[in-house]
């Protein structure tokens, strides 16, 4: 099996390599700096050094694939977010259907169910749609919120003691490990017994609000961590003065309105396709708790 992965870096593709390598593949990584990926590439990965925003360059990377991981990374600066993401939805495109992939495993997000009103998940609404055109077997993994996303709060707790967000503290969503995402994509993608399009859903253990996830904090830390609800001026100056363009943050704030109404979950089945073994609880006390 001949499989490339996007993205070997971060905390999904990196774990989604060592997997693969210690099922014996010998996957293709896609990156910019090859120095990144010099343990993988010692254990026997091909590399491939290059921009996904290259058409020619990942129409190249991908000849041969019988199988692809991707996943469409986050541009902070792009000038139009959705834009961006279209662009690379429509690489994705083309390379699939160009170089006959036969199987594409996507990463995608609990919202990319619905078109429009989820702000940055509604581009990878998009993603999908273009993939499914292209693509006679895929696998969207509609995961829940990364648990990851937590290290971003790391300095506001230090200082404050809490963390900050436009989304009421009672309201449950569900949380996953990147480290989980990573083994269903890997199990999806070593699986030659599918077909066809289809989205599944990835969760934690359990669904957790802002305030349960502060008290777990606090707990695992031994120090006072709480939670509080800010308006959506307060976001829009806040994430302005971290540099954020009007765009993107008017896309984010579209998003925290569709956790706070419950719209990111509309459609979704009550009982998700595949739940983590990751705790909060265990997440916060292996990763969070050594920043500190």
């Amino acid at each position: 099996m001949s499989i490339v992965i996007t993205t070997p870096t971060g905390h999904i593709g990196s774990e989604l390599t060592r997997r693969l390598l210690e099922a014996g593949e010998t996957p293709t990584l896609i990156v910019r700096d090859p120095a990144k990926v010099a343990a993988a590439k010692a254990r026997g990965a091909k590399v491939a050094q290059g921009s996904l925003a290259d058409e020619a360059f990942v129409l190249e990377a991908t000849k041969g694939a019988t199988a692809l991981f991707w996943l469409t990374p986050p541009k902070l600066d792009a000038p139009v977010f959705r834009e961006y993401q279209r662009r690379l939805g429509a690489i994705a495109a083309t390379a699939v259907a160009t170089n006959k992939i036969g199987r594409v495993v996507n990463l995608s997000s609990i919202g990319a169910q619905l078109p429009s009103g989820v702000g940055p998940v509604s581009g990878l609404h998009e993603v999908e749609v273009a993939i499914d055109r292209a693509a006679g077997n895929v696998t969207h993994l509609r995961a829940g919120d990364f648990m990851e996303n937590m290290l971003n709060f790391v300095g506001s707790i230090k200082s404050a003691g809490a963390f900050f967000l436009p989304v009421p503290a009672g309201v449950k969503l569900p949380m996953v490990a990147t480290r989980d995402i990573a083994e269903v994509a890997a199990r999806v993608l070593l699986d030659a017994s599918w077909s066809g399009r289809r989205a599944v859903t990835v969760y934690g253990p359990e669904e957790l609000s802002h305030a349960e996830v502060a008290a777990v904090l606090a707990d695992v830390l031994g120090r006072p961590v709480g939670f509080t609800q800010v308006t959506p001026d307060q976001a829009r100056e806040a994430m302005l003065g971290m540099g954020f363009t009007a765009d993107l943050v008017a896309e984010f704030l579209e998003m925290y309105d569709a956790f706070s109404t419950g719209r990111i979950l509309q459609g979704l089945p009550a009982t998700p396709d595949f739940r983590g073994t990751t705790t909060f609880r265990e997440f916060a006390a292996s990763v969070i708790k050594p920043r500190f």
